[in-house]
């Protein structure tokens, strides 16, 4: 997992910052990253109702910090960050800066909404998106990961069999979920179709670094892809999905919005949209795709 060097930790200033600063000491114990900048972004609607300055706000996290994420086992360092703005912008100026590789973020269960602004950064961050919702296991004890065949789908799987072995796992289960339009069906037909699947499986599996873990393949027929992925990670209990998301791009969202953007709305779990390594975006990018998704009120986590 040497790719997760930096990992800024999206805090809200809620109640709900307790369990995403302990699920961050639990990637920590598992050597996710070396360093975990905590962030904080107070918006001028916020700031009216919380700490009389920054300095106190930030004081306030420091000591939520040192007292959930630090741990004998946690050999990570890190840094505590308040800042001001437009959520969306200010956190992908700190991203772009610091040149992190992941964003870790929760969602309370008492806001409106669905995750948008964990979908928006999945789609236009220059880097993976960790979603671990309010409720959702601080554990990795079963990982599911969605195919499609696809070189992002490899590099997903590779991340996702790194986590596995981190955690002392010794497989994860890889999930590729298809349709078939045929009108008729026969035995020998559903053979064919579980012979197809199984041989494109074994062609992809072949080049992939699965670091030492079984890869179990799984093949589920249905059309919504979505709502397939989140009732597989359900029957498999499944505490993490790894999935893969292409660009960050406008084009994007039609993609994400048809599967990572489902499973990241509805999933009970942890999700990490893996963003494609190699694939980067500089500040003025990110900030100008940020402006495009920005709404005059948008929901946030």
């Amino acid at each position: 997992m040497n790719r997760h060097q930096r990992t800024v930790v999206a805090l809200s200033g809620a109640a709900s910052d307790g369990p995403l600063i302990t699920y961050a000491r639990m990637l920590a114990e598992l050597g996710f990253s070396r360093h975990y900048h905590f962030l904080h972004v107070r918006t001028p609607a916020r700031a009216a109702v919380e700490y009389e300055s920054d300095a106190l706000f930030q004081i306030h996290c420091e000591q939520q910090i040192e007292k959930l994420f630090t741990s004998p086992k946690n050999a990570a360092t890190w840094s505590c960050h308040v800042v001001g703005g437009v959520r969306i912008d200010a956190i992908l100026e700190f991203i772009t800066r610091q040149q992190c590789q992941t964003i870790l973020l929760g969602h309370r269960k008492s806001r409106s909404g669905q995750r948008s602004l964990a979908k928006r950064l999945a789609m236009i961050a220059p880097c993976s998106v960790w979603l671990a919702p309010e409720g959702a296991p601080v554990s990795i004890t079963n990982i599911i990961a969605p195919i499609d065949f696809s070189d992002h789908a490899a590099d997903s799987l590779g991340v996702a069999t790194s986590i596995a072995r981190a955690a002392g796992l010794s497989e994860c289960v890889a999930l590729h979920v298809f349709s078939d339009p045929s009108m008729i069906r026969y035995d020998e037909h559903t053979e064919e179709i579980r012979h197809r699947e199984t041989e494109a499986f074994q062609k992809f599996i072949a080049p992939v670094d699965t670091h030492g873990v079984e890869v179990q393949p799984a093949f589920v027929e249905a059309n919504n892809v979505g709502a397939a992925i989140v009732h597989a990670a359900s029957q498999h209990s499944s505490d993490l999905i790894v999935m893969n998301t292409r660009g960050r791009s406008r084009s994007a969202s039609i993609l994400l919005g048809s599967v990572t953007s489902h499973v990241m709305a509805e999933c009970p779990v942890a999700i990490l949209a893996v963003k494609h390594f190699g694939a980067m975006m500089n500040l003025f990018q990110a900030l100008q795709e940020s402006h495009f998704w920005t709404r005059s009120n948008p929901k946030t986590n």
